[in-house]
Parts: structure tokens; sequence; C-alpha cells
């Protein structure tokens, strides 16, 4: 994300933990492997900095942009919060001795009601100030991103839409600009609601896709078991229609990766929580498990 935005001239300071991955940044070598990743460092270094300060990354900076990991818990399937509250603790802490607003903009995946919730109590809490517009407050947002490892840049730079969760139209307004700026795609779609909308749109895109893979999985074997059926026939026709669509329809492998898996089970999870049906996010998630064994038995 730094990189990212640091080609299209923003100055931009990246906070990690991690104190390899900054010394890496530091000696222009890109921490992980990740397409164009190390070229953007290179040419656009003199736009970033990085550190393990959070006070310099809040005071230097209008906006905090806080990506780490919200593991799932293996039981129940929802993700947990520790690692942002964590974050936003900090952030906070450092937002209190500032004399100016800052926004803060939540890019992990969270579980619907923790942006309204915990997460707002604990930057309130920690800051001493209110969410809001105000010059004397902090602007906060939900602003996932919709990525595949191995085109992380590629998608970003791409989006099909972009998603934002807002606690007021200050900093909805900042974030739309910042991707104006950085998307050069037209027309570029915003949707822009509140937190719970948010929260629950991006974990049901992701199993909205999940369950069309299982279904073109399903159907797969439905044609291969049937004397004189193509699956891949069938699919790129029924895909033909504008109903249905062509991407993700077509028998293969099941659905894996560090999002499908785990956004199908909160989305089951979340169902349950409010008392909801979760029948057809449990299907997919046992149908994904069939295919594995089914291709295991093939091969």
């Amino acid at each position: 994300m730094i990189a990212v935005f640091a080609s299209k001239g923003y100055h931009v300071i990246g906070l990690d933990v991690n104190k390899e991955f900054v010394d890496a940044l530091e000696r222009g070598e890109a921490p992980v492997s990740e397409p164009q990743l190390q070229e953007l460092i290179i040419q656009y270094k003199a736009n970033i900095e990085v550190t393990i300060c959070y006070e310099k990354a809040i005071s230097e900076t209008d906006m905090t942009m806080i990506i780490v990991p919200t593991p799932s818990d293996p039981k129940t399937g929802s993700f947990s919060n520790d690692y942002v509250l964590s974050a936003i603790k900090a952030i906070g802490e450092v937002i209190k001795s500032c004399n100016k607003y800052h926004q803060v903009v939540v890019t992990s995946t969270v579980m619907p009601g923790s942006m309204d919730g915990i997460i707002r109590d604990t930057l309130e809490s920690s800051s001493g100030r209110k969410v809001g517009c105000q010059d004397n407050e902090i602007g906060l947002a939900y602003n996932p991103e919709f990525i595949a490892l191995g085109q992380v840049i590629r998608d970003m730079l791409n989006p099909d839409f972009i998603l934002i969760g807002e606690s007021d139209k200050r900093i909805g307004d900042a974030l739309e600009a910042l991707y104006l700026k950085t998307v050069a795609k037209r027309p570029l779609p915003f949707h822009r609601m509140n937190f719970v909308n948010a929260e629950v749109t991006k974990i049901s895109i992701n199993t909205y896709v999940t369950t069309k893979i299982t279904y073109a999985n399903m159907l797969s074997e439905l044609c291969e078991n049937l004397p004189g059926a193509d699956a891949d026939i069938v699919s790129a026709a029924v895909g033909s229609d504008s109903r249905v669509g062509n991407k993700y329809l077509k028998g293969a492998l099941a659905y894996g990766g560090p999002c499908f898996p785990r956004d199908n089970r909160a989305f089951a999870a979340l169902a349950k929580s409010v008392f909801a049906n979760a029948l057809l996010a449990e299907a997919t998630d046992q149908l994904n498990n069939y295919q594995i064994e089914r291709l295991l038995r093939i091969c």
C-alpha cells in the first residue's frame, strides 16, 4: 500500500512492529515478494519513510491506515480484533497529545459491529476525543481492500469499486479524493455507507464468490457423471446469461487462500449470532471440503 500511494505523489510513512521489515524498506528492499513492489520502492523511495515509532507515524501525517491481521477463531469462525485494537489504542494515545485533526482508517477485515462498537470506543477512550468531523475530533472509516496475493498492486490500481464505511462526510470525502488521485479508472464507483453496511458488504462479496465457485464445482461433478455432458461447455453457456456472468463459473480446484474460506465461515458465524439462517454459507464450506476430497480420490 505504501508503494502504491508513494507512486502517486503522496509522502507515506509506513509503520511496522517487525523491525526486519522496516530495515529492509530503509535499504530500499521489498520485505515481501509481490510483482512490481520492488520496482515501485526503488523508483519512489524519496516518497517513502518507515518507522517503528507510532509518534512519528501519526504526528507527521494526516491519515493513518491500519492493515493488521484479524485471525479467525478456530471454533466459531469469527475474526479477532486484538491486533486492530492494539494499533487503535497506540494511535489514540499519540493523537491525545497532538493538537490537530487526524483520520484513522481500518483496512483489515473485521466482524460487523466492530467499527461502531469496540473500535470506536477504544479510539475515543485512548485519545480522549470523540469520533466526528470537527477539528478537535477524529475521523474514523472502514476501507477494506479487495485484493489477491500475487496481484496486490494490480488490484489496488484497478479496483472494481471503492468501499467506504464512514463516521462522517469529511473522512469519506478525504478517502474519495485519495482514490481519485490514485486510481486512473473512470468512472470509479464509490460505495459510501455506514460502518455496519460496509462490514457486511466486505464479507458478503467473498461469500457470494465462494458460493459461485462451489456451484461450478458441483456442476462439474454432475457433468463428469453424465455421459456426453461437458462441464466447460455448460458453464460457458450458463455464464453468458447476464444474471449469472462467467467470472468464477468454471469447474476447478476448491477455493482457498487467506480470505475466501475464513470470510465464508465468518459470514456463517455472523448469521448465527443474530439468529439468522446460515445454511447456504455452511453448505458452501462443506461442499468445498468435499471437492478437495473428490479431487484427491481422482488423483
